[in-house]
């Protein structure tokens, strides 16, 4: 029952290929400015544009536009064209007025979500920092815009692509970086030219991956044209359930500003009692390592089937849509969970491999690892979460979603406040990243018996027996795998974390596939099936 490798392997190599040069890009930034105070003026910048954009606009566009294009080139007879004109005017002049005012007020926010505890100087570099970073909300909107347009028309790879280009201009601005600094930057130390190259690259970066999308829409046959004759033009639909998507997010930025609050304060304390700088840069850096294999395998399954819910939400077929959610969840939880184990056994290996390099040293390295172990325990949670709401999504549902969410960051907040001042300094920020875990390990629960019990279509019985198999074949092999592995390869040096991440994922790989054999898990054997024929017919 595994989906096929039509649009769903070419989306996956895709996102693949983006987060790997994503990863490259976090690489060469942390080796660039490290993880102290510094890099956290650049982190909480660099992140204002995507939290404006998603509060303001980004949720929506993201919920709603999919199945809200999928029924109008259904049922108008220019196949949505005049709607989606309408609705792209609407979307970008509204993020030109948002770029606008958030320029206007860049002190302003930066203040919100930085600790109180940052110098004068923390503020200025961190303002500059903003200055440059702000109209990328207005590019990430088109961006997002012309994807959601592609993939309505069928053409799902290349919007999965375009993110590469945007990691290249990065990694070169970095490079340049490293290359005109000769120690490791400081707010007191770091020069206007070394602020531009950063913040004006990054910025650069999504314009390039924006721009690169428009020759594509020409090719799927949109062109777009200026509408703004709202009146009666269906947007009003569309306004009622972005509501409830931007409440949705919403509530995730009041949380992520507690949390942006707290880890820069729990860098301050470090970089005041002369300990390994563990922060905002190192928390977000051990949550995008767990966002890597969740970006992989379930955005790419999700992405190409989101427009099938919609399309048998709207024809009425629950049977046919409880029937694909059933396909997507085993895929999802037969191949995430595997992954999941790796970051958690080797994080802090990972960890040390990526980022303890150049400003960054090599305990800077082992606590992001640390920190994205913490986020592996929930990540098969977070994942399924994430398929489950988009069956609310595909049927315009998006009040249920908020409501989950709500639930979510109360569960978040709560544990993670009790256990951020509870818990002693060095395990301030991992225990953030515990209380996520929990959190959506929570949430996912009652999600999974709110849909199933909605959906009677959806094979409950046989998704949770492939859970039950695919936990206890992944945690055999990861016992035994990380047994062996930190045996024989004991020191902490780099290279020893190298040959323990290989030799661990060795292992587990086969003892996973071994035990999904012996156990019966289907879509383990047709994988390793449809490999191995592929290589014999190249033989």
């Amino acid at each position: 029952m595994a989906l096929g490798l039509g649009n769903t392997s070419g989306m996956a190599l895709g996102t693949l290929l983006s987060r790997i040069t994503g990863v490259v890009r976090d690489i060469a930034l942390v080796a660039a400015i490290g993880t102290g105070v510094f890099s956290d003026t650049y982190s909480v910048a660099n992140s204002l544009p995507n939290i404006i954009y998603i509060l303001i606009a980004g949720g929506a566009i993201n919920a709603v536009f999919i199945p809200a294009l999928v029924r109008h080139m259904k049922e108008d007879l220019d196949n949505g064209k005049v709607f989606t004109d309408r609705l792209l005017t609407l979307v970008v002049t509204m993020l030109i007025a948002i770029v606008a005012i958030a320029l206007s007020c860049t002190a302003l926010i930066v203040h919100m979500y930085a600790t109180n505890s940052w110098t004068g100087q923390d503020f200025h570099i961190a303002i500059v920092f903003a200055l440059w970073c702000i109209p990328q909300i207005l590019f990430y909107g088109i961006y997002t815009l012309e994807s959601q347009i592609l993939n309505a028309r069928q053409v799902f790879k290349l919007p999965m692509f375009a993110p590469i280009a945007n990691n290249l201009v990065v990694i070169i601005s970095a490079i340049i970086f490293i290359a005109l600094t000769h120690l490791t930057p400081t707010t007191q130390s770091v020069t206007s030219g070394q602020l531009t190259l950063l913040g004006a690259g990054t910025t650069f970066g999504v314009i390039v991956q924006a721009g690169i999308l428009f020759p594509a829409l020409r090719k799927s046959g949109y062109s777009f044209s200026l509408r703004f004759d709202f009146r009666n033009s269906g947007l009003g639909k569309l306004g009622d359930l972005a509501i409830w998507t931007i409440g949705f997010v919403f509530v995730n930025q009041i949380s992520f500003l507690i949390i942006a609050k707290l880890t820069t304060y729990a860098n301050v304390v470090a970089e005041q009692n002369a300990q390994v700088a563990v922060g905002f840069t190192s928390y977000q850096k051990g949550q995008l390592m767990m966002m890597l294999p969740h970006s992989i395998i379930t955005v790419s399954i999700i992405t190409a089937l989101l427009p099938r819910l919609s399309d048998h939400s709207h024809s009425e077929n629950l049977s046919a849509f409880g029937q694909e959610l059933g396909i997507a969840l085993r895929n999802v939880i037969t191949y995430l969970i595997p992954c999941a184990a790796v970051l958690f056994f080797m994080g802090n290996q990972i960890g040390v491999i990526l980022y303890g390099h150049g400003a960054a040293s090599h305990d800077q390295g082992a606590a992001v690892g640390y920190i994205a172990s913490m986020f592996a325990i929930g990540l098969p949670a977070f994942s399924i979460f994430y398929v489950l709401l988009r069956t609310y999504y595909a049927q315009e549902n998006t009040k249920t979603p908020f409501m989950f969410n709500l639930g979510f960051n109360a569960l978040h907040m709560g544990i993670g406040l009790t256990l951020f001042f509870t818990v002693s300094d060095k395990y301030k920020v991992p225990s953030l990243a515990v209380a996520y875990s929990i959190a959506y390990i929570v949430i996912c629960w009652i999600t999974w018996h709110r849909v199933t019990r909605r959906l009677p279509a959806v094979p409950v019985k046989q998704l949770v027996q492939l859970l039950t198999k695919v936990l206890v074949a992944v945690t055999v092999s990861g016992l035994l795998a990380w047994s062996l592995a930190t045996h024989l390869f004991a020191s902490k040096s780099t290279p020893d974390a190298l040959k323990q991440i290989a030799l661990f994922t060795v292992i587990l790989a086969i003892g996973y596939v071994t035990l999904a054999k012996i156990m019966r898990i289907t879509e383990v054997t047709s994988l390793v099936s449809q490999v191995t024929q592929r290589i014999s017919s190249r033989d």
